[in-house]
């Protein structure tokens, strides 16, 4: 049975003063179900929000003009991508004055941390069994927990899971026509895709996921982004490791020699000789750092590297609300015949101009520069 969120009375009460006292009329109860399938609800839109995902900054980004004043609280913004983070600072200097409120997972959290930076709505975006002891506290504190992410998204797709939780979101603060212009821009993005590639023979593919000076990390069985390559058109060489992620030995990688090899990156992995990609990152850094990669270990072995099937993807992107690009890049890559109408160049530069409050400018995939690679 859903566990239903009652929002005190004293909170109605003094949104319905406060509308009288401005002369505008009060905002009506904003009631919805959570991807955790709980009711919940809000008096009025929420003005400050606490979430457990630093993300969360992108997908507010895309519905409010001015996201950072939302966030009361947040965890682990060092996760955001540097170069994001320059830029929102640039155009919102306050970010740096948002506090850490909470951890990622619900086993380290205090919910103390959290009603510590008075919010309306605890936002979780990341979703762990352990969060429901901890929203049961915040709640009973008076503070209504959304989850974004939770039971409701297993085996749904990144078109639905991605969709239901920004039209959640957009609930929660009162910009549901915003929330819809960008579900109504990605839902047939999706589609073009999964509708190709239902009954097509699925390439194998390894998914070198935080490529570092080590091959392999990559995503597991549980894990959204293996499933979300196979709606692409791909089959996971990984698809057998148990949980949410794990790596691979070197024999199993030979002897497998996916068809398509494609790695994820981020600013952080400079300092371990790896993979470079994301905002601010120039097309000449991020083509070197590739190719350095993939000149060293068993990468260099790989049929699909020395045949120039070698692709790297931003894991910012890939985790985040902007999936539709890594999806694309993903079915460009793995069926490049069928996909040359898909031009992920083209999409981004549309969320820029008609969705993101602040616009995403770098390097967030590319191809592999055979020539560059070390002979």
């Amino acid at each position: 049975m859903p566990v239903q969120t009652t929002v005190p009375l004293v909170r109605l009460a003094a949104a319905f003063v406060i509308a009288l006292f401005l002369g505008v009329p009060a905002a009506a109860e904003i009631r919805l179900t959570d991807a955790a399938g709980r009711d919940v609800r809000l008096a009025i839109p929420a003005q400050r929000i606490a979430t457990n995902e630093s993300l969360l900054l992108l997908s507010l980004a895309l519905i409010d003009p001015d996201p950072v004043s939302r966030l009361a609280g947040w965890a682990a913004p060092q996760r955001i991508d540097r170069g994001f983070y320059q830029s929102f600072r640039a155009r919102f200097p306050s970010i740096d004055s948002i506090p850490v409120a909470g951890g990622v997972v619900g086993s380290k959290n205090s919910p103390e941390a959290i009603l510590a930076v008075k919010p309306d709505v605890f936002v979780v975006s990341l979703w762990d069994q352990s969060w429901t002891q901890v929203a049961a506290t915040l709640e009973a504190a008076g503070v209504p927990v959304v989850f974004l992410d939770g039971p409701a998204n297993d085996g749904r797709g990144p078109a639905e899971t991605t969709i239901s939780s920004i039209e959640l979101l957009g609930k929660v603060i009162g910009r549901e026509a915003q929330a819809h212009a960008f579900s109504d821009f990605v839902r047939p993005r999706y589609a073009l895709i999964t509708d190709r590639t239902r009954n097509l023979r699925r390439p194998s593919v390894l998914i070198d996921a935080h490529a570092g000076e080590d091959c392999c990390s990559t995503p597991g069985r549980d894990n959204r982004m293996t499933e979300y390559l196979k709606l692409a058109g791909g089959e996971s060489i990984g698809v057998g490791v148990p949980g949410y992620d794990g790596r691979l030995s070197a024999e199993y990688v030979l002897v497998k020699d996916p068809e398509v090899y494609i790695a994820t990156g981020g600013p952080h992995l400079a300092a371990q000789n790896g993979l470079v990609l994301g905002d601010d990152i120039t097309a000449d850094a991020a083509s070197r750092s590739f190719a350095m990669l993939v000149s060293s270990d068993l990468r260099s072995s790989l049929t699909a590297v020395r045949s120039g099937r070698a692709h790297a993807v931003s894991h910012q992107l890939s985790i985040s609300v902007l999936n539709v690009l890594a999806f694309e890049c993903y079915a460009r890559w793995i069926h490049p015949d069928l996909f040359t109408d898909i031009d992920p160049a083209a999409t981004l530069a549309e969320i820029n101009n008609r969705f993101l409050s602040v616009p995403l400018e770098g390097t967030f995939w590319l191809d592999l520069d055979v020539s560059r690679i070390a002979q």
